[in-house]
């Protein structure tokens, strides 16, 4: 294997590229940021910012991509994914991405076939069931577009509106997400998260370790390795399921970089998936130090089917939410604000909290930021959620 240059090109400064920088500036990786916003989110996160639409790069970004130890595709568009794969072969880069994987999460048609072809036991499908449902576009990611019916004039009006939806039981209960990362013959999953959501359906806070039982993150494992060998991953993936009557349910796949839960992971373990995607590409995962086996079994060539990544120490409680904060008056909300102001920069002890990502200036009457704290206990981490809260409440920055 040839040396590194510890770098790597991130395309995409939105949501998954504000996470990619984070996690690659705390392993220590240089990161060359391209995306044709001027003022993206991302923009000051990164080691560089290329403003540059993708299909049009210019020669310098074709060198910067080649030097680069990988390509990380830290987006959800369809056509530029599908160039990037295609332009990866073509000049000899590397991409971290897996573009068959990605087809089949990027639908939940396709993805729920799936679950059916594994067993993997997922809510029931309209007409089972009863009413409410949750309907969701078949190919939007994450809360875009979900809405939830509560009766037949609901039903029909949103499939008069758009016939192309999925539509499922509505079920109560907390919902949870795992990340898998490898090859075939060769996967890890790391700690379980998880998933608080505003009113919107989108996720407005995720904490861990999560309260589910051994025997539960067993099975949530299992399915991550199931799906991850039927689809021979390689690369990266996040399940999330929902709790409901006792029972995990898989509500969705998504092939890709995932934002928030690598964060908050990060915050309560010390483990990096920027890093682990790194060296999974890098030809260095094998063989890490942080993992053991754990309960996965082997397959049966004797290769391993998964290992579990772990750290020495116990996990710290870790929280990482975000607040939409108008003139000193927070509201805890899901992560599509963080999209719609200014670039975002990290800060030390803001606001009483560990790490604070904001678009926050002197003048601004309103903001936004993403707050991460830990603690040794659930009654410390709370003491700090509520540090941060009151600063905000006081507009006390330091």
């Amino acid at each position: 294997m040839s040396a590194l240059n510890n770098k790597i090109v991130i395309i995409g400064g939105k949501l998954q590229g504000m996470e990619a920088c984070y996690l690659a500036m705390k392993a220590g990786i240089e990161t060359i940021l391209v995306d044709k916003n001027p003022n993206a989110p991302a923009k000051h996160l990164c080691s560089k910012f290329v403003c540059e639409d993708i299909f049009e790069h210019s020669s310098q970004l074709l060198i910067d991509m080649k030097e680069a130890d990988i390509v990380l595709p830290a987006l959800e568009n369809a056509p530029v994914l599908q160039w990037l794969n295609k332009d990866a072969k073509a000049q000899g880069y590397t991409l971290a991405f897996d573009w068959h994987a990605y087809q089949i999460s990027s639908s939940k048609r396709r993805s729920d076939e799936l679950f059916r072809k594994c067993g993997i036991p997922v809510p029931l499908y309209f007409p089972g069931g009863c009413f409410p449902y949750i309907c969701k576009p078949d190919s939007d990611s994450g809360s875009h577009g979900v809405m939830k019916l509560k009766n037949s004039a609901e039903l029909h009006e949103a499939l008069d509106k758009n016939s192309d939806l999925v539509i499922q039981e509505y079920l109560e209960g907390p919902s949870y997400s795992i990340e898998i990362i490898g090859k075939p013959g060769m996967y890890r999953t790391y700690l379980v998260t998880q998933i608080h959501i505003d009113q919107k359906y989108d996720c407005r806070m995720v904490t861990a370790p999560c309260g589910l039982t051994g025997a539960q993150e067993d099975t949530l494992r299992k399915m991550a390795f199931t799906i991850a060998e039927e689809i021979k991953l390689h690369g990266i993936m996040d399940l999330e399921v929902i709790l409901a009557g006792g029972e995990l349910k898989l509500l969705e796949i998504d092939a890709r970089i995932p934002s928030q839960t690598p964060a908050a992971i990060l915050h309560s373990t010390g483990v990096n998936l920027l890093a682990e995607l790194y060296d999974l590409f890098c030809g260095r995962f094998e063989g890490d130090p942080l993992t053991e086996t754990r309960g996965a079994g082997r397959t049966g060539d004797g290769t391993a089917s998964g290992e579990t990544a772990t750290c020495d120490a116990e996990p710290r409680y870790a929280s990482y939410e975000h607040y939409l904060v108008e003139d000193g008056n927070p509201r805890s909300l899901g992560e599509h604000i963080m999209t719609q102001g200014g670039a975002l920069r990290l800060e030390t002890g803001a606001w009483g909290a560990d790490e604070a990502v904001t678009d926050y200036t002197p003048d601004a009457r309103l903001w936004r930021g993403i707050f991460m704290n830990s603690g040794a206990t659930p009654a410390e981490l709370e003491q700090k959620r509520a540090r941060t809260l009151q600063a905000l409440r006081e507009r006390k920055r330091p």
